[in-house]
């Protein structure tokens, strides 16, 4: 459940006002970074995830064991992809 409470507050973090397909039809560097693929969601989750890593004070892991972590992390990253409409067409 905190996976779904964590992912729902950094689903859209740094969103910056474009789509994906605006993103992937002219060439912008994320869509080429992220392999035109859920470029949006992608970029969302692994800025929060810096930002998480950056310094101990915004680790919201560090009282998980290594697999709690694994798994927490897997669960927020299927949370926010899960977020891309094209993914809901497939």
């Amino acid at each position: 459940m905190i996976a779904i409470y964590i992912s729902s507050m950094i689903h859209d973090f740094k969103h910056f006002g474009l789509n994906n397909g605006f993103l992937i039809n002219n060439n912008h560097e994320l869509a080429t970074q992220y392999n035109d693929i859920s470029v949006l969601e992608s970029y969302h989750v692994s800025e929060a995830f810096k930002i998480i890593r950056s310094d101990p004070k915004y680790d919201i892991f560090s009282k998980f064991t290594k697999d709690e972590k694994k798994a927490l992390r897997k669960k927020m990253i299927d949370c926010v992809l899960s977020t891309d409409m094209t993914s809901h067409a497939r």
